[in-house]
């Protein structure tokens, strides 16, 4: 029996993964790479890419207003989803796999999930209407929430004399591309996050320098700082790295300087591979 499931890619603590959080060199605009398959036999792959072609696809105004744990989140018609369809005959467990953002793929992480899926019962859609027009009770689906913190436009300055002085800067945001700023009543104010450059040198020593967010700048989400060097004579630095946090829901991000090439797995290619084909 066809039966359909809706599954939409989620920023802890943030929106859906809409037009912030896409790959900016793609010829249509995704920021999400979504598999499901039947896990007891491995078999009914599919893979897709979540499409979230404007500001509208990371959700509705009302997404980021209070809502008991109980009641679905609040969705529209142009939110972000991915939609599949299998054919069933009998209660099966699916696992689905979400890999994003790809705006950054260097940040991107991978969150799945198994669930039951029960022969004609569809999850994310409107079990009451047959009015495809008509807006969708139940219409969250299965929302998949990645954890972290997305880390980028790093740039330092790492002199190995102790006289000059170390800076770096850095965008710090949700992994949904949300900014931080310091607008009142705004949901994500520099106050609850902390950015840290942490040097490791060829002595052991480990220097930690806290940046700031960056009023002056008039961009969001920029974190700057200047500091006295805490190296000594003869060290040098053998690792960098931007860490960037947020205590209240244990969300972390990192990103290497210089930046690395992103390691991404053999599968995580194969799956990115296939789903570029089909596309």
């Amino acid at each position: 029996m066809l039966t359909h499931i809706t599954v939409r890619p989620a920023a802890r603590g943030g929106k859906y993964l809409g037009e912030d959080a896409t790959n900016p060199n793609a010829k249509n605009p995704k920021s999400a790479l979504v598999c499901i398959w039947n896990k007891e036999t491995g078999g009914m792959l599919q893979c897709a890419f979540a499409n979230a072609p404007t500001k509208a696809s990371a959700g509705p105004p009302n997404l980021m207003d209070p809502v008991r744990r109980c009641d679905p989140f609040a969705t529209a018609p142009d939110t972000v989803e991915v939609r599949f369809q299998v054919d069933i005959s009998e209660p099966t467990v699916f696992t689905v796999w979400v890999l994003g953002p790809l705006s950054h793929i260097d940040q991107a992480r991978t969150v799945q999930s198994d669930i039951t899926v029960l022969p004609g019962v569809d999850i994310g859609s409107n079990p009451l209407s047959t009015d495809a027009l008509a807006p969708a009770k139940f219409p969250e689906g299965l929302v998949l929430e990645i954890p972290g913190l997305c880390v980028s436009n790093v740039s330092a300055n790492l002199p190995t004399d102790p006289k000059q002085q170390v800076s770096c800067s850095a965008k710090v945001t949700m992994m949904c591309g949300c900014p931080i700023n310091n607008t009142p009543n705004w949901y994500w104010p520099p106050s609850d996050f902390v950015v840290q450059l942490v040097t490791y040198m060829k002595s052991g020593a480990i220097h930690k320098y806290t940046l700031d967010f960056n009023i002056l700048l008039d961009v969001s989400s920029s974190f700057y700082g200047v500091w006295d060097n805490q190296i000594t004579a003869g060290d040098s630095v053998e690792q960098a790295w931007v860490l960037a946090y947020q205590p209240k829901l244990g969300n972390q991000g990192m990103c290497q300087y210089p930046p690395a090439p992103p390691k991404l797995s053999e599968e995580v290619q194969r799956l990115l591979a296939i789903s570029r084909h089909e596309a």
